[in-house]
Order: structure tokens, then sequence, then C-alpha cells
């Protein structure tokens, strides 16, 4: 080999007896792990990224497995333990709803099923799942699990569990159907709440050959979740492999990646296949039965017993969950049962994410994403034919477009079925448009090329349910003008700090402020209006306007949220918390003026002063403990949450200890990539790639993350040892 290494590890042999004394494993199984892990290897840069080097596509999922297990195992073995159902097993009695919508829509015995059915490839890396998780475990006894000792190739099977929020069912109804303390059946009412769902979600750009300056296509990455629950990685093998990206973590698809020859990115959508049936329930001749088509049909009906921690014991609870052909009932109104229909292809779902990973060109990812079985997501695509791309969705269920699929619909008759499955050619999508880029930002597909597609608008309104967001307006702003584009520049795009909604909402605040006979309002608010006044609608971290509209918009939103029809679906919720449905237009010139009063006043309670900057009240602070503190290390942020159309999307809360507010979502693993003869990215991952606070890489990457100066990434192998911190085999002792 001609790479130097350039950090010494000494390998210890493990010792399997004593490996074996400490686990669940057997002296064989532990030989065989230790076997496959000689054979792999980990390549540290001089940015903790991992890249890894395998022989096999399995043995690379080993690697990538023993490698997030090593910097977050408590969040890997969370996501294990939440697909499993056993959540209340480590966080007590609480978690037990939680447990039992997820066994109502699988369970182990179901996942042993599905992995014998597992294709042999794909079986393999079912295995090496487990097996990399297992051999972290074998190699490290000082670790102790909270519950699980050992992690089977199934699991991972387990991977298609809708979301309670997302499937218009509230947590409240859930509990009142199913876990009521009372010997007969709950029939609940639907409740609501002002607490509005995450304002998460995702921008994906790209840009076609005749807008770039190299004049090859490019893509922009740029999920925003809750940080800390995806890594920065490279996959490679000698079977093909050669993904770089982000997988959640507990899964071990590269989710938003890339490879030398595409790219692609999900953005979440509200175009989804989960509908509620409202059924007709009755109890005849003592079993319960549904109306249908005119026939009473046997209600189906399945036991769980469910073990929870009760302080330093073990305590059980029994329910009995329902089941039509629509799905499992999962609340019910004064009259009828609602269950949830949903589509859940775990096998072809899991394949799908792997092949598209390893796809070289357009007719291969457009046939792996044919399999149609991702919900809730759309794709945004680029490659190194200089093809752009974008779909609406994948798995999109024909429907009867005169209904109203957000809320419940009859399910007492065959007519509201859904009538098969729309073709990937049928589904809203842009391939290669003649404006030379696209967008989408959680938003319709409508102004994917900028303009309204007026075409598009004649397809059925199921499959157009999300609105224009403000991300979506602020991105239409950047790419429009866009030319001879850099990866530089696109980067700096994402990072423009023009907000579109304080443009669209300030001046009806200042016309009202203007109107209002309050005399004592308007002296109060004379100077915070004066300050808005003269805002030019962009953030920075000196910003006061920026401060005062952020807090003053998340008002409106609640007032708007209040307005909504109870109960409210998810659809309208996250409209609102998005900045798509955002609207003054039924909220009074004095609740609008009283609102920035009760902003004002918050302000001044927590800082003295309402003139606080917005990187004063704004901030990113990266620590081991679970809750944020004034007193530590931190960093002001200019950016905003997403319904102010902050592109690089950032959302704080303040915590009952502090006074400012610090970040809990936004961007995490971002990638400008550019397909050219020899790929290149830049990347930034929220903080650094190390969870190890000792670590250099723990906080490394934080300068760039605020304000844009990205890494350009090590793809190729001999950059990647050029570049090498530290070289290594799962296992060693280092």
């Amino acid at each position: 080999m001609h790479y130097k290494v350039y950090s010494l590890f000494i390998f210890f042999g493990l010792w399997v007896s004593s490996a074996v004394a400490q686990s669940t494993f057997s002296t064989q199984e532990v030989k065989s792990l230790q076997k496959q892990a000689k054979g792999i290897e980990i390549v540290k840069d001089t940015y903790g990224v991992p890249h890894v080097y395998a022989k096999t596509d399995a043995d690379a999922v080993f690697g990538e497995m023993y490698i997030q297990c090593d910097e977050f195992f408590d969040k890997v073995e969370n996501s294990l333990i939440t697909r499993l159902g056993r959540l209340s097993e480590t966080e007590g009695e609480g978690s037990i709803y939680k447990d039992l919508w997820t066994r109502m829509f699988i369970d182990s015995t179901q996942a042993v099923q599905l992995y014998h059915k597992t294709p042999d490839w794909l079986k393999k890396l079912c295995d090496a799942y487990a097996g990399g998780i297992n051999y972290y475990l074998i190699t490290h006894p000082a670790v102790k699990p909270k519950l699980l000792t050992r992690v089977e190739p199934w699991m991972i099977l387990m991977n298609n569990v809708p979301a309670m929020g997302g499937s218009n069912v509230s947590e409240a109804d859930f509990k009142a159907f199913y876990l009521k303390e009372a010997a007969q059946l709950s029939t609940g009412s639907r409740s609501f709440t002002a607490e509005p769902p995450k304002n998460d979600g995702s921008n994906g750009f790209a840009l076609a050959p005749s807008r770039t300056q190299s004049k090859k296509a490019m893509l922009f990455i740029n999920p925003h979740a809750e940080y800390y629950g995806r890594i920065e990685i490279h996959l490679v093998s000698d079977e093909g492999l050669n993904s770089y990206g982000a997988p959640f973590l507990g899964q071990f698809n590269i989710f938003q990646g890339f490879n030398e020859f595409c790219g692609w990115m999900h953005p979440v959508s509200l175009s989804d296949a989960k509908d509620l049936y409202a059924e007709n329930v009755e109890w005849k001749k003592g079993k319960l039965v549904y109306r249908y088509n005119g026939i009473w049909k046997p209600v189906d009906s399945t036991t769980h017993e469910l073990r929870y921690k009760k302080g330093d014991t073990w305590a059980t609870k029994r329910f009995v969950t329902y089941r039509t052909h629509h799905g499992p009932v999962v609340y019910a109104t004064a009259t009828r049962w609602i269950a949830l229909k949903t589509y859940e292809p775990n096998i072809e779902l899991l394949g799908m994410n792997w092949l598209k990973m390893k796809a070289r060109n357009m007719k291969e990812f457009s046939s792996a994403i044919n399999a149609r079985a991702m919900v809730g997501s759309n794709i945004v695509y680029a490659d190194k034919d200089g093809n752009i791309a974008y779909w609406h969705g994948n798995f999109v269920p024909k429907k009867n477009p005169l209904l109203d699929w957000r809320r419940p619909v009859d399910g007492t008759t065959s007519a509201t079925e859904w009538q098969g499955t729309h073709d990937l050619k049928e589904i809203p999508q842009y391939i290669n448009p003649a404006n030379g880029w696209i967008q989408n930002c959680n938003s319709t597909p409508l102004y994917a090329t900028g303009v309204l597609d007026t075409v598009m608008l004649k397809l059925p309104t199921y499959m157009l349910p999300d609105g224009h967001t403000p991300r979506a307006v602020h991105a239409v702003r950047v790419l429009t003008p866009l030319k001879n584009a850099t990866m530089d520049d696109v980067i700096k795009a994402s990072y423009d700090g023009y907000l579109p909604s304080g443009e669209r909402f300030i001046p009806g605040l200042i016309a009202s402020y203007n109107s209002t006979a309050n005399d004592s309002l308007k002296a109060k608010l004379a100077q915070p209006i004066e300050t808005l006044k003269k805002w030019d609608f962009k953030t920075d971290t000196n910003s006061v306007a920026t401060t005062l509209t952020v807090h003053w918009l998340e008002k409106i939103i609640q007032l708007d949220m209040a307005r909504l029809a109870k109960p409210a679906t998810t659809e309208e919720q996250y409209s609102l918390t998005n900045g798509a449905a955002v609207t003054t237009e039924f909220i009074s010139p004095l609740e609008q003026l009283t609102a920035l009063a009760q902003v004002v006043a918050e302000l001044e309670k927590e800082f003295g002063t309402w003139q606080v900057g917005w990187g004063m009240d704004n901030r990113f602070q990266r620590t081991t403990d679970k809750e944020p503190s004034d007193d530590k290390l931190s960093w002001g942020v200019p950016a905003t949450p997403g319904f102010m159309g902050s592109l690089n999307a950032y959302v704080s809360k303040k915590s009952p200890k502090t006074h400012k507010r610090y970040g809990i979502t936004g961007n995490t693993f971002v990638a400008a990539v550019e397909f050219g003869d020899k790929l290149r990215a830049k990347t930034i991952l929220t903080g650094g790639a190390s969870s190890d606070p000792a670590s250099p890489h723990y906080i490394d990457q934080v300068k760039g993350y605020i304000d844009g100066t990205y890494k350009e990434i090590y793809f190729y192998k001999d950059d990647v040892y050029k570049h090498a911190e530290k070289i290594y085999h799962p296992g060693d002792i280092q």
C-alpha cells in the first residue's frame, strides 16, 4: 500500500472467552464478527468524517453501524427501542401510548416473517446492520445499554410506522380511546391544543448546466431536523457502493446524499398515503361488527400486553386494539370509530433506499424509486449527465378528488376506497425544466420552477396539499437571477438574509399602529414601531427588528391556530407553522398591536430592554447537558425560523432556566454538490462530526454552520488518505 498512516494504533486481539462471558453471544458468533471487522477499514479525515472501506456492501453497513454506535450509541439504541414499541420499558408508563401505537402497525413476529421473505442481497445488509451494532457492544463492555443487549437483523424491517401527528391523530384522542381506565370501550371527543407542531422542514435545489459556471449540474441538500439525529459518512465497497451523505441514526441507508454519478434530497411532503375512515361499529350478538357496503363485517381485535418501568420494578398493562379492513382503529368520535389506512412496504422501502444509493444514472435512479415505497417525501435530483429532476411524493394512491382527504371519509362504502396507485410518471414532477433550476421547500410543486404551473394546477387536489411557503418564495427570489453559479454561490444564496414574512406583514402592523386610537398603546409602541419602519427586512445578529418580528409572528401564528376549526388537521397546522398559511386578515389591528406590546414586555422582563439584537436572543449551543444554559459557551445566529422565510432555517426555544433562546432544529447535514468529470462537494454538519466534548471535532464546524463557510469534502481515496487523521478497524483499541 502506498498510503501513509498518520496515526499509529496498536491492535489488541479480541479475547473471545472474555467477550462471551460479558455478552449474550456465542464463541462462534464473536469469532465470526471479529473476522468480518478485520476486513473493514475506517478512515477519519481531518474533519473527523468517517470513510468506510469494505469488500462488500454488507461489510460497509457493518462498519457504518459500528461508527454510529461509537458516536451516538444512546440515540441508536433509542431508535431501536422506539421501533420495537418498548419505550415504556425505559421511560415508564407515560410512553405506553407510543408503544401501543407502534405495535398496532408491526410487531416482532411480523418483522421476523418479513425478514424471511427479504431477498438474499438485502438480507445480508440486515445481518450486517445487526452485526455492526452487536460487535460494538461486544468490544465496549463498559457501555451499558438501557434495554437491548443484542440486536437482531429483523429489527431494521420495523421501519415504516406512520407518525401519529402526521396521520391527523392526536395523542389525546388515541389515549382516550385505548388507555382510559374504564371497563367499556371509550368513544372520545376530538381534542385540540394550541401548541403547534414542530417547525421542521427541508430545502432542495437543483441547477442544470445552463445555470452553472462549470456547465455541470448541481444539487443543494438542505434538511432541517432535530439536531444530532444523523451523521456525515462515506461508504465504499468493492461491489460498486460509493455513497456520501447523512443516514438517520439507527438506520443504514444514506437518506440524503450522493455518489459519484447522482444525488438525492428528500424534503417532507404533505402528499401522503395516510387516510382516516369513519366506521359504523355496533355490538351484535356479543360481537363487534362494522358496516361496509350494506354488510356487517367482524371487527378484528388483538391483545397486547405491554411491560413498563415502574420505579425499580416492572408492571404490565393489557390492551385490546381493533382493526377494520381499512386499518387500525385510532380514535373515536361520539358516533363513529376512526380507522387509519396507510401503506407499509417495509422490505420494498429498505431496498428502494439502498438501490438509489448505487444508481449510476437517471434511468437506474428512476427504476429504483419506481418501487414507489416512500410516503411523505419529495425527491430533488441531479446527476453527472446534466439532468435535474423533481418528483412530488412517491407512493400516491388514486383517490376521489372531490373528497376532503384531510379529514375522515365515509368508511361504510367502497366508493371512498383507493383506486390503485399513480404511476411514477403521473405524479407532479419536472424533468430538465427550461428555466434551468428546481426548488422545493416543503412547498407546493406549482412554483417549483418559479412561476405558477397552470398545467399542473389541473391535477387532483389531493396531489397538491402543500402551500407556498415563505422559504419557497425566498428560494424563487435567489435562484431566478442565479447564472454561472459556483457551489459557493449556491451556499451564499441559501444564507441570504432577506425575510419574506417581514416584508409581507410588517407594513400592515405599521398601518395598524397609525390607525389606532389607543393613546397608551401608541405611546408604548412608538419606538419599536420606529425601529420596524427603518428595517430593510434582512436579518443579522444586531437586528432588533428581527427579534421583534420573530416574537410577534409567533404570537400571530398562535392566534391563527386558535381560529382553525376544531379539530385542526396536520396539514392546516403545518401550513401555519411553516408560514404558508399565516395571515393577519382575521386579526384586528388592536390584537396585532397588543401582541407586539406583549413581545416588548417579555423582552424587557428577560433582558431589561426591548432593544435586543437577534443574535443576543437567538443562540447556538452544543452541550452534553439536556438543558441549555446562559452561562455556558454559545454563539449568536442570524438565521430565523422557517416561517420567516429564512432558507437556512433555525428554530430556537427559550427554556425555563434561560433568558435566551437556543437552537433545537434547523440545518443538520447540508451539502452543495457538483457532478463534473470529478465530483466536488462542500458540506457542513451541525456543530461538528464528533459527539465527544473533548474532541476537536465537537464544535469545529460551528463557525461554518453559522456563517456559511463550508468544508470541501474528501471523496476520492487518495485524497481521503492524504488527509487521514486516524485509520482503524471496528473493535481496535485506540
